[in-house]
């Protein structure tokens, strides 16, 4: 009944008979199907593995933006509060 409203039920229902009388037909199909199976299971391996390449990257960038950024604002406030540039590299060296 499903077959026959259903144009997907149909093709599938058409295949099944296909396949069903010709055991190398069968075969075909399964070693096509595992196929595809592979490649979506490795598509979908890929696509996690590179998500997780990208954050790890992401975060390395943006902790080396931001220590830039604090040594950057660190120096500034050194010499509005009038510390001499040999005396930061001074301070700098020690804590580095």
């Amino acid at each position: 009944m499903a077959a026959s409203t259903n144009e997907y039920i149909r093709e599938a229902v058409d295949t099944l008979e296909i396949i069903s009388q010709d055991e190398q037909k069968r075969l075909e199909y399964n070693a096509r199907q595992k196929a595809l199976w592979d490649y979506n299971t490795l598509m979908a391996e890929n696509y996690i593995k590179g998500k997780a390449e990208g954050r790890a990257e992401g975060r390395a960038e943006g902790r080396a933006e931001g220590i830039a950024k604090g040594r950057a604002d660190l120096l500034a406030k050194m010499k509005a509060f009038g510390i001499s540039e040999s005396d930061i590299n001074k301070i700098l060296s020690i804590n580095s």
